[in-house]
């Protein structure tokens, strides 16, 4: 989730106000009016940074392997995927995000042109604090940052799909209200998904990290 301030609405180019219609577009049909298949993007490169706790991580690789494969589930077939390319460690003071300064710390320890995601032991909501969340997508904030740098933190009680909703946030998703929505915090009786407008924003927000070299595929960074 989101938290008050940090929505995407705030997106430098207003990618969230597009209006349905300008998404949809860049979809496509088929000769029957039904939705073209979309054309498949390069497998997108995850950096994961795990915080320690006691000298131990506060998640296992089972835990990332699980968050990583419903995430490839629920995008791939709109043609988006990811592959962890990198797995890094940071100290136990990162373990534990109380506030909006221990998130925007977490920014100096980015890596370029890959998508961050940051594995903590707990993850406070900064609006409402006696609320603890499984998830968030956040922009660090400072003279530090470039004012495009955005990164997700997944908490450790977080939900096996919880990594999926905070990269429907990265590229551009807000939250819906429909049962079943990856966006929504109501689960249905059908398996998460996205729903065409959401699908024309993460592709056309894919689009433009990759044409600014925000994001590159993983096949041209080192793998592990």
């Amino acid at each position: 989730m989101l938290d008050g301030t940090r929505r995407f609405a705030l997106l430098r180019g207003g990618l969230a106000a597009l209006p349905a219609v300008a998404l949809l577009a860049s979809i496509g049909s088929t000769a029957t009016g039904q939705p073209a298949a979309p054309a498949p993007f390069p497998a997108l490169p995850i950096s994961v940074t795990t915080a320690l706790e006691g000298g131990e991580p506060v998640v296992d690789d089972a835990w990332i392997a699980g968050q990583v494969e419903n995430a490839n589930t629920i995008f791939s077939p709109h043609g988006v995927t990811f592959r962890v390319v990198e797995r890094h460690t940071m100290p136990e003071a990162h373990a534990r995000l109380e506030n909006r300064r221990d998130r925007h710390a977490l920014g100096h320890l980015q890596h370029p042109q890959r998508i961050d995601v940051f594995l903590v032991r707990s993850l406070r909501d900064v609006d409402e604090p006696e609320r603890m969340r499984q998830g968030v997508h956040w922009r660090p904030r400072g003279d530090a940052f470039d004012a495009r740098a955005h990164l997700v933190i997944v908490s450790s009680i977080a939900g096996p799909t919880v990594l999926a909703h905070e990269l429907g946030h990265y590229f551009g998703n807000g939250h819906s209200d429909v049962p079943g929505n990856i966006m929504s915090y109501e689960r249905g009786d059908v398996p998460p998904f996205f729903d065409a407008t959401q699908v024309a924003r993460i592709r056309f927000s894919l689009r433009r990290f990759l044409q600014r070299e925000e994001l590159v595929a993983a096949d041209a960074v080192a793998t592990p």
